[in-house]
């Protein structure tokens, strides 16, 4: 028979903890919004994590994950980036594509760790960070960051070094601030981010994995991978949460 102490319901010590719960637990999902029952997954229910687009590796472009069906895609094929590898969690659409806006822009920070350990789950599928020397995040401005309270890619770098046992490096940094790429039609992307970043020396001969958010033209990632190239890294691969479908 349960006593006072340990009942399920109506426990004087459940309802003790009742405010600190909702406070630390969000009772409805991130995605779908309906009530949670089970507690973790970063705030979001079961049912939501299973049904995520991921996107298969061996179907897209191994330069910029873009769905290709495995080849090549014509940018690549036509202007080839600075990054040598890119592989993305899944397609920014549906419930991937919430989770990423309220991890990136409503604070939910607490997603880090639940989408941390979904890229180094697919960094060990697909030996992405196979004898690279350390993950790179690639920055965001220091006014975004501010604003937001923290850097996701940091965030997301930090996770999923953590898991993969790996060092995680700060050799990246932004050399001004700019319109944010999402706020710009993709023909001015490239110009808004060229010379942006500023490589630290420490990537000289190095092996390194950049780690970012999302990739849409690839315009950020490629500039920070030729940043790091031009510091005299011998190679840049790219380990990324999200991949638009298509270049917008």
């Amino acid at each position: 028979m349960p006593n006072a102490e340990t009942s399920t319901a109506g426990s004087p010590a459940i309802a003790f903890f009742d405010p600190l719960l909702a406070l630390l637990v969000p009772s409805r999902c991130a995605v779908c919004e309906a009530p949670r029952v089970d507690l973790g997954g970063g705030g979001v229910c079961r049912a939501c994590w299973a049904s995520l687009p991921v996107l298969d590796a061996a179907s897209a472009c191994p330069r910029c994950a873009l769905p290709s069906g495995g080849c090549p895609c014509e940018g690549c094929r036509l202007a080839p980036p600075a990054v040598a590898r890119t592989v993305a969690f899944g397609l920014y659409a549906g419930g991937l594509r919430t989770l990423h806006h309220a991890f990136k822009f409503a604070g939910w920070d607490l997603l880090a760790a639940p989408l941390g350990a979904r890229l180094a789950a697919l960094a060990r599928a697909t030996a992405v960070t196979q004898g690279a020397d350390a993950l790179v995040p690639v920055p965001s401005t220091r006014r975004r960051n501010r604003e937001r309270g923290y850097d996701p890619a940091m965030l997301l770098a930090d996770e999923t070094a953590r898991l993969l046992r790996g060092p995680r490096r700060t050799l990246l940094s932004r050399t001004r601030e700019s319109p944010p790429q999402s706020s710009l039609p993709a023909p001015n992307r490239r110009a808004n981010i060229e010379g942006a970043f500023a490589a630290s020396p420490r990537a000289h001969g190095r092996v390194l994995v950049l780690v970012d958010d999302v990739v849409t033209t690839g315009a950020t990632l490629f500039e920070a991978a030729r940043a790091l190239r031009a510091a005299g890294a011998l190679e840049v691969r790219a380990l990324v949460l999200a991949r638009t479908p298509e270049p917008t």
